[in-house]
């Protein structure tokens, strides 16, 4: 077979993933800060982007981040907070994450968890 005929598995960069991200939310009417540091009590996490006012954000999961997604849990726990998170091993193209990201709208608008 004609190697020509394999698509070859790419993900979608960091910047672009993050790009899809913030123009999905601010569709949806948040006011997004990138790079903000959530800080509650002696704990932080940087997220991609982040609506202080609304206290929802989001984060384009990469190996290289070294987020703490258990910080992340117990914030969210606590209800300080709302964060979309993707891996980019889960985002082969843009409508991966916006199927992803509405779906997370959709729960915020039902109130589920």
């Amino acid at each position: 077979m004609n190697p020509r005929h394999f698509k070859r598995h790419e993900m979608l960069n960091e910047a672009t993933g993050r790009l899809i991200l913030k123009a999905a939310f601010e569709a949806q009417g948040f006011t997004i800060t990138e790079n903000y540091t959530l800080q509650v009590d002696q704990s932080a996490v940087e997220l991609d982007g982040y609506d202080p006012v609304a206290r929802v954000g989001y984060e384009y999961s990469t190996s290289e981040d070294g987020l703490d997604f258990s910080l992340l849990d117990g914030l969210m726990l606590q209800n300080h907070c709302r964060v979309f998170v993707i891996d980019e091993q889960l985002a082969d193209d843009a409508q991966d994450i916006l199927s992803a990201v509405f779906e997370f709208f959709r729960e915020l608008e039902t109130g589920a968890e």
